[in-house]
């Protein structure tokens, strides 16, 4: 069998913090639950096939490939990949106790435990300021969620756009709300249910993605032609109403910075 020469990668996970936190959550509310125990030891002592059958049963996000091994080229380069992004990927994960800016200060440092104090005050005053005519947040929680997105999923599909030289293809998924996963129950769409807005967006997606499988570029009749990102950054936007071509609304400055993983 040939090695595999396209991946499709969406709304990745990024942060050792989130992957220790999801793992914990997987082992304590999944993995235990399937085997129908309630610690790890006990996990131990069944059979290796319980225990693989297990982990098959669950599938989590994509495959993780920190952005500081991109920066140091330490990574397969004979691909071709699309990517995909929610608009709203942090909200679900924000903590709405996080209410005001004493509050955000101790969530960066608990979420970020190895961080300095400066490179923490630099998250805090340069990179996500307090809510103000200037930001694209009004509030606290939106503060929150932008930086979760950000540090968490967003930057992780530029992080393998500028390692494959920007030859790569990238979707901006913005029906609302647009939450993390959502995206997922348009890429497996099978006929109406409540989790889908649009079917012509969910088919739309469905043959985007599929065609890229297939010939390693994305396409479908009646589509908009899906560009390559390139140095203008440009991605398909999928809506509830359209399909279009735009710009990636990205923040270069606060992508470089997470990228560098000033935080640990």
């Amino acid at each position: 069998m040939s090695p595999a020469t396209r991946r499709l990668s969406v709304s990745q996970i990024a942060s050792d913090f989130q992957q220790e936190q999801t793992f914990n959550d997987f082992l304590t509310n999944d993995f235990l639950r399937r085997l129908k125990v309630s610690t790890l030891q006990e996990a131990k002592q069944l059979p290796s096939s319980s225990l693989a059958q297990a982990n098959i049963q669950q599938v989590g996000d994509s495959a993780w490939i920190p952005g500081k091994l991109h920066l140091q080229g330490s990574f397969g380069r004979d691909l071709k990949i699309m990517l995909g992004y929610n608009g709203n990927e942090g909200l679900v994960f924000t903590n709405p106790s996080v209410a005001n800016d004493t509050s955000y200060d101790a969530f960066i440092e608990s979420s970020f435990p190895s961080i300095s104090p400066s490179v923490a005050s630099r998250v805090q005053n340069e990179l996500y300021p307090p809510p103000s005519d200037n930001t694209t947040y009004s509030d606290s929680i939106g503060r929150s969620s932008l930086t979760i997105a950000e540090s968490s999923f967003v930057y992780n599909t530029v992080y393998l756009e500028r390692a494959f030289g920007n030859q790569t293809y990238t979707y901006l998924f913005s029906v609302p709300p647009a939450l993390h996963g959502d995206d997922i129950d348009y890429a497996f769409f099978n006929g109406p249910n409540d989790e889908v807005e649009s079917a012509a967006t969910a088919v739309a997606l469905q043959e985007y993605i599929t065609s890229f499988a297939a010939t390693g570029m994305p396409s479908g009749p009646s589509l908009p032609q899906f560009p390559l990102y390139g140095n203008d950054g440009r991605i398909i936007k999928l809506n509830a109403t359209s399909i279009t071509e735009s710009t990636d609304p990205i923040a270069i400055e606060r992508c470089l910075f997470w990228q560098k993983a000033l935080y640990y």
